[in-house]
C-alpha cells in the first residue's frame, strides 16, 4: 500500500518496484491500470496489455476455467468457484438475485460444464455467456428475468464479454487498462477482471510461484 499526496510519485514508485521485481526475480506481474498509464513500462518488458473497453479487439471469456484443474485436480471445486462467480456476475446485472435464482443459475453452470467436459474440452470450445443464457431459457420463468438481463452482454451493445478469449494470458507480466471502462461496465468488467486475476493466482500457486498484483 503506497500512500501520498497527488504528484507526490506514488505511480512512479511502483513502476520502479515493478522493474525492479521484472529484472531480480521470477515472480508472475499483474497490474490493474485505471488511467491508462503503465503501457509504456509493460510494453518495453513485452508484456500483455489488455484493454478493456466496449470498442475493443481484445477479449476475455468470462467463462474461462483452466481444463487441467478440472481434470487433474478438484473437478468439484473449479465448477463451485466459477458458480460463485457468475451467480457474483448475475446478481450485478440484475440487481437482486433471490436464492431461487442462485439455484437455478448453478444448475445452469454444472449443465453447462458437464457437456463441455464430456466433448474433447478445449480453450476453442470454451463455453460463453451466450451459453448460460440459453440454459436460463430453458428453465422456465424463475429464470427468464436473468436470461433477460444478460441479453445486452450477450448480443447487446455491451457484447465484449460473450467472446473467447484472444490474448496471450501465459505471459510473465499482464496490465489491465480499464481507463475506457464506462460506467454501464464498470462493476461487471472489473468483477472479470478479479476473476481472471484470481485463476492466474489459483494456477501459479499450484506451481509455487509467487505473483505480484498491481492495483493503482
Amino acid at each position: 500500500l503506497i500512500l501520498g499526496t497527488p504528484g507526490a510519485g506514488k505511480s512512479f514508485s511502483v513502476k520502479r518496484e515493478i522493474l525492479d521485481c521484472f529484472l531480480t526475480t521470477v515472480d508472475d506481474i499483474i497490474i490493474c491500470d485505471p488511467e491508462g498509464e503503465y503501457f509504456p513500462l509493460v510494453s518495453a518488458l513485452h508484456g500483455q496489455l489488455i484493454r478493456i473497453a466496449s470498442n475493443s479487439e481484445q477479449h476475455i471469456n468470462p467463462m474461462d476455467i483452466t481444463i487441467d484443474d478440472y481434470l487433474f485436480s478438484n473437478p468439484m471445486e473449479v465448477i463451485a468457484n466459477k458458480s460463485d462467480f457468475l451467480i457474483s456476475l448475475c446478481e450485478i446485472v440484475v440487481a437482486t438475485v433471490f436464492l431461487l435464482r442462485e439455484a437455478v443459475i448453478d444448475k445452469c453452470v454444472q449443465s453447462i460444464y458437464k457437456h463441455f467436459i464430456e466433448n474433447e474440452p478445449t480453450p476453442e470450445k470454451m463455453p460463453l455467456l451466450s451459453d448460460l443464457q440459453q440454459e436460463l431459457n430453458k428453465e422456465g420463468e424463475v429464470a427468464l428475468r436473468v436470461a433477460n438481463s444478460l441479453e445486452m452482454f450477450v448480443n447487446g451493445s455491451q457484447n465484449l464479454f460473450n467472446h473467447r478469449t484472444n490474448i496471450d494470458m501465459s505471459n510473465r507480466i499482464i496490465c489491465f487498462d480499464i481507463k475506457e471502462l464506462g460506467n454501464q461496465l464498470k462493476k461487471v468488467g472489473m468483477l472479470i477482471v478479479q476473476d481472471t486475476v484470481w485463476n492466474r493466482v489459483s494456477a501459479n500457486r499450484e506451481k509455487k510461484k509467487i505473483t505480484r498484483y498491481y492495483i493503482d
